[in-house]
């Protein structure tokens, strides 16, 4: 899911803020007790897009255990989301 996501965003930067303003609404719900895994999206968020691309993508563990918390929902709609399910279904 998140290699499409990438795609997306490769091909509108834009969408990136959605992504940003996730990890802000999230630290504001949380006010000063900020998990480690909310610091870490917002170190990874202020790098270039290049390398989040391959952060969000890569199939190491790393990149697992980043997707469990991953700010990018509301990149891909609905429909989008739904291609993918089932394409794993077939």
């Amino acid at each position: 899911m998140h290699a499409v996501i990438a795609r997306k965003i490769e091909r509108d930067p834009t969408l990136l803020q959605i992504a940003h303003k996730n990890v802000q609404r999230w630290a504001a719900q949380r006010g000063s007790d900020t998990p480690a895994w909310l610091t870490e999206w917002r170190e990874i968020l202020g790098q270039p897009w290049r390398r989040i691309a391959a952060l969000i993508t890569e199939p190491s563990e790393n990149g697992a255990r980043l997707r469990q918390s991953s700010p990018f929902a509301g990149v891909l709609t609905q429909q989008e989301r739904w291609r993918i399910y089932e394409a794993f279904r077939a």
